[in-house]
């Protein structure tokens, strides 16, 4: 397809050239004059909204107001059109009926605009970091914090100039919002979740900035990217590596043993499992709240668990249940914390805390729960161990891991060296 471009052969110069016999410093180039030229384009859009407004042309033309009358005629969202006013009010000075003006409140920015400078995103951080702050500051303050602002905007996209005009907010009124006192007394926080039909959940909410505070300082250290192994660096993203510490976080306060009691019970998760899923791993189980579980996960939390027999009659009726058992008693796991000190997973360093015991011969084919079948796992480890090729065995007293094939072709065993014995 051919495309007449400003400026791709020369400067000054249109050419309707090929994209494809273009080079990529030629493409770029065409990109950001196509880029400047829309936001100079979009000023001049200002300036015809602002007339608009000024003749009251919504109301000639029979609309209640102009944000309707520009989602008819642009085909845009009203939710857009209130913003492309709300620019207007901010970056155009206003005529008055007496001849006189008054000032916009951000002149730089619309200047800046005007030169293609910043875009329509640019103006909506710079609106919302200066925009309504005390009378307290004064013209001089505001025009030299739009003009950083605006000067930053050149280099910076909109997301990280936000965290600049945060700043700068921040110094020009440092005490922000006062809080009600309603707001002090009971901070609104909220989470609303919903189970999907796969037993994934999916939630949002909002903290309080002290709760946000202690949220993020709780996450940050349980977040931070994996060590580097000879598979290369952490392969997840952000969004993966904060969830998994989140996972991580309910597991610690879980196993603390002091939340308060539901039903007579401390929160748990209730696994019902038939022994056939639990040895040969070819039924599934259930896993209570969240709907079917795969054997191979119900075998993983077997591991390390409390366990309840039961007997069930020809109808799946309960005939006898069974005492609690532990498979992995309090003197066996301090044994293996002396011995293995944390994750035993090469390269893992996280602490013993956060690791389940791990049956190297499952519980449920007869593996013995002692010292010689045990190993510590972190969450992520244990489920590798039980979803993967990888292997464990306790060679010398000392766990030792086989990677599969595709890692290592010759499956040479690897110890974690990280944690002291």
């Amino acid at each position: 397809m051919s495309v007449g471009v400003a400026s791709i052969g020369g400067v000054g110069q249109d050419l309707a050239t090929p994209l494809w016999q273009c080079s990529g410093e030629e493409l770029l180039c065409a990109a950001r004059e196509i880029e400047t030229r829309m936001r100079r384009d979009y000023a001049v859009l200002l300036d015809l909204v602002a007339e608009l407004d000024s003749r009251n042309v919504a109301q000639e033309q029979g609309y209640p107001g102009l944000p309707e009358l520009l989602r008819d005629v642009l085909r845009i969202t009203r939710a857009e059109a209130k913003r492309r006013i709300g620019h207007v009010q901010a970056l155009l000075d206003v005529r008055l009926v007496s001849g006189g003006t008054v000032q916009a409140p951000l002149p730089q920015t619309g200047q800046a605009l005007r030169a293609g400078a910043l875009g329509p995103e640019h103006v909506d951080t710079i609106g919302r970091s200066l925009l309504g702050l005390p009378s307290s500051v004064g013209p001089d303050q505001r025009a030299w914090a739009e003009g950083i602002l605006v000067q930053a905007a050149a280099d910076l996209d909109a997301r990280a100039l936000a965290k600049l005009g945060a700043r700068l907010r921040a110094e020009l009124d440092p005490d922000g919002t006062p809080p009600s006192d309603n707001e002090l007394a009971q901070p609104c926080n909220e989470l609303r979740f919903t189970a999907k039909p796969n037993g994934r959940l999916a939630f949002r909410g909002e903290l309080d900035p002290e709760a946000s505070a202690l949220f993020q300082a709780v996450l940050s250290p349980l977040a931070k990217p994996r060590p580097s192994s000879v598979e290369g660096p952490d392969p997840r993203s952000s969004a993966e590596r904060y969830g998994g510490a989140l996972v991580e976080v309910l597991s610690l306060a879980a196993d603390t043993g002091q939340l308060p009691s539901e039903a007579g019970e401390k929160p748990h998760l209730l696994v019902i499992a038939s022994l056939e899923a639990l040895r040969d791993g070819l039924h599934q189980a259930l896993l209570h709240g969240a709907g079917l579980l795969d054997a191979a996960s119900a075998r993983r939390l077997a591991c390390d668990c409390k366990l309840i027999p039961a007997v069930l009659g020809a109808e799946s009726e309960p005939l006898d249940i069974g005492r609690i058992s532990y498979t992995v008693p309090i003197a066996i796991r301090r044994a293996l914390i002396l011995r293995d000190g944390g994750c035993a997973f090469p390269g893992c360093d996280r602490p013993h805390r956060w690791c389940h015991a791990h049956h190297i011969l499952s519980w449920a084919e007869g593996g013995p729960t002692d010292l010689a079948n045990l190993v510590l796992l972190c969450g992520p480890h244990h489920r590798l161990i039980h979803h993967s090729q990888w292997q464990c065995a306790i060679t010398n007293g000392r766990p030792e891991f086989y990677p599969p094939h595709c890692i290592d072709p010759h499956r040479k065993a690897r110890r974690n060296t990280l944690h002291p014995p």
